[in-house]
């Protein structure tokens, strides 16, 4: 039984994962916002933290009615580790994108290493409960 519910959990956050790649890729700020925990913490590279629903709904709310400068190309996450523990998951991996500038045409590619916990909510759905991001080294444009 025990195998059941731990697969069952893996298919669940999978699916996260699709939803936030594509959310993220689609610049779906209402989906992305979803994915994310009322109660969550966030630590993005080189910004101030950002904690809780007022934080989350006000950072969204700015990059949805931000004027559209670049075109995401690729948006990937490869997590090399899941480890589930009840209704919380730990997970650490890579994020790697492209995108491109609309004014320059440019194409950038981006790498990130990524830590996140995820939170298991009632209805059986995971999100991110705390996350941190910072770039690889291994960014670069081209």
């Amino acid at each position: 039984m025990a195998a059941t519910v731990k697969g069952a959990a893996r298919r669940a956050i999978e699916r996260l994962h699709r939803r936030d790649m594509r959310a993220s890729k689609d610049g779906d700020f209402e989906t992305l916002r979803s994915l994310v925990d009322d109660e969550a913490v966030m630590f993005p590279p080189g910004a101030a933290a950002q904690r809780g629903a007022k934080d989350f709904d006000a950072a969204f709310t700015r990059m949805r009615s931000a004027p559209k400068t670049h075109e995401v190309l690729e948006y990937r996450m490869e997590f090399e580790e899941v480890k589930i523990f009840g209704n919380y998951a730990i997970e650490w991996g890579a994020i790697r994108g492209a995108t491109r500038d609309l004014t320059t045409g440019r194409i950038n590619q981006s790498e990130y290493h990524v830590m996140r916990v995820l939170r298991r909510h009632s209805n059986g759905r995971w999100k991110v409960y705390r996350s941190i991001w910072t770039p690889s080294g291994g960014t670069g444009s081209g």
